[in-house]
């Protein structure tokens, strides 16, 4: 295809544009980290036209998940580890005052500082989590249970974490 006809626009007042490759690359090769080449190749391969959030972040996905082990770590290792956004949390005295990952208690704050390097040690690469679907005690609750995973049943569960935030993104794209 030669170019595709994305609707795209903020609050109710949707404006159509036609993306050629480049454009295409532009505006969606950062919904997967690392991701211009995902992004051409999901554009080249397209037979239905990619004019939704949802047809794109179909051909993104379809693309990802065809593409070679190493293009995928590639795509793991540009992500933000979560390091710094642990260190800098505010402090909250209770629990229920926790916030994913901008609010946590001193006890929450100290485990995560604890399971991130064993993480990234036992995997090669940082834990990767669509924060926003998670309190601090959940996310807590599943980087424990991650980090005791295989190294294949922890990439799937990666890779799903990365599909999640690649949709969240593309359809921050239709806004």
């Amino acid at each position: 295809m030669s170019g595709h006809q994305v609707t795209q626009g903020v609050g109710t007042a949707p404006k159509a544009r036609v993306f050629d490759r480049v454009g295409f690359v532009e505006a969606f090769g950062t919904c997967f980290r690392n991701g211009d080449l995902i992004a051409g190749r999901a554009f080249d391969a397209a037979v239905v036209p990619l004019e939704d959030a949802g047809s794109i972040f179909a051909a993104l996905r379809d693309q990802f998940r065809a593409a070679s082990d190493t293009e995928r770590m590639e795509v793991l290792r540009a992500y933000t580890p979560l390091d710094p956004a642990v260190k800098t949390a505010e402090i909250v005295a209770d629990e229920s005052q926790s916030s994913g990952l901008r609010a946590m208690t001193a006890g929450q704050q100290a485990r995560l500082l604890e399971l991130l390097p064993r993480y990234t040690e036992k995997f090669g690469f940082d834990v990767i989590f669509a924060v926003r679907k998670y309190t601090t005690a959940s996310l807590i609750v599943s980087f424990e249970k991650r980090i005791l995973d295989s190294y294949e049943a922890e990439l799937k569960t990666t890779f799903a974490e990365v599909e999640q935030l690649a949709e969240i993104l593309v359809k921050a794209r239709f806004l």
